[in-house]
């Protein structure tokens, strides 16, 4: 078929009839019941300020690893060695709060919420 011949046919020929609009539609929208924005915000700082001021001591303490971690080849433990300070971990925390702190609870804190917002849209 030439393009000429296609054009001819009625189905295609442009007609100058008013556009139709289409029919309305009711649209249904669901609100949420938690923002999820605010409870992986919420989350997160929550999960850093436990870190910091709660379970910071505990991480950090020394129990009795004198003569238990590691053999002494050079007159101190694997364990004095780890303890010397890196300038890559550094901080300007006094309590020691460094950027492995945050991105550990910060990936704790997002995973409660993400947690939270399963559980709630479960019931939704």
């Amino acid at each position: 078929m030439a393009p000429l011949a296609l054009a001819n046919r009625p189905a295609l020929r442009a007609t100058a009839a008013a556009p139709r609009r289409p029919a309305r539609r009711t649209v249904v929208t669901k609100a949420a019941l938690l923002d999820p924005t605010l409870v992986v915000s919420g989350s997160t700082a929550a999960f850093l300020a436990l870190g910091r001021f709660v379970f910071l001591p505990y991480q950090r303490r020394e129990a009795n690893f004198d003569a238990s971690v590691g053999p002494k080849t050079t007159g101190t433990t694997y364990f004095d060695d780890l303890q010397k300070t890196s300038t890559v971990f550094g901080t300007n925390d006094p309590a020691g709060f460094n950027i492995i702190d945050v991105l550990g609870w910060g990936a704790l804190g997002h995973a409660a919420a993400f947690a939270v917002l399963a559980i709630n849209s479960l019931h939704a």
